[in-house]
């Protein structure tokens, strides 16, 4: 069977297209998996180690598929390839801040969300408002305040940590990806 030469839009449309199905199909099973284990685990470091191994691992898996399923019927020149790695570079650069950005922008929201529906600590602040002076209950919402900065700071760190990982796993597969592309060069 005869296949055709595609052209580097093609291959890179199909390569992204193919991508981004899969990475619906696997980002579920991530969660999932990824959930078991972190619920099981206080670690956050090891967490963090999971979640960069396994996004390496599914990132890889969902390259090879992609590839395989794009370059079925078609093959590629020798001279469009660096254009399609420009191509999936550009890409995957794109995916990395969009998602550092949505996971940096939700930290104070799901925080400060998991404070305000916590009925317990609500009723005892109710009860202390009752209890203790102006003072007190200042010096008690100074102290909250601290310790919300100082988790949420902890959060952006543990997240800075995972989006440098991310980027860096899902760059570092991409010399694999081009490998990959080679064998279809015609």
């Amino acid at each position: 069977m005869e296949k055709e030469l595609a052209t580097t839009k093609k291959i890179t449309q199909g390569l992204i297209g193919n991508w981004l199905l899969w990475e619906i199909v696997f980002g579920i099973i991530y969660f999932v998996i990824y959930s078991l284990i972190a619920h099981s685990m206080e670690s956050m470091i090891i967490q963090a180690v999971i979640a960069i191994v396994m996004q390496g691992i599914i990132v890889f898996l969902i390259w090879k598929i992609s590839t395989k399923s794009v370059f079925k019927n078609k093959i590629i020149s020798s001279d469009d390839v660096p254009t399609v790695m420009k191509n999936l570079i550009i890409f995957t650069i794109v995916i990395c801040v969009i998602n550092g950005i949505y996971q940096f922008s939700q930290v104070n929201s799901t925080i400060d969300n998991a404070i305000n529906s916590n009925f317990q600590l609500k009723y005892t602040e109710s009860m202390m408002s009752h209890l203790y002076n102006n003072e007190q209950m200042a010096e008690y919402n100074n102290q909250k305040e601290d310790a919300i900065a100082k988790v949420k700071s902890q959060a952006y760190t543990y997240l800075a940590i995972i989006e440098i990982g991310l980027t860096t796993v899902h760059l570092a597969v991409l010399p694999f990806e081009k490998k990959e592309i080679l064998k279809y060069v015609g």
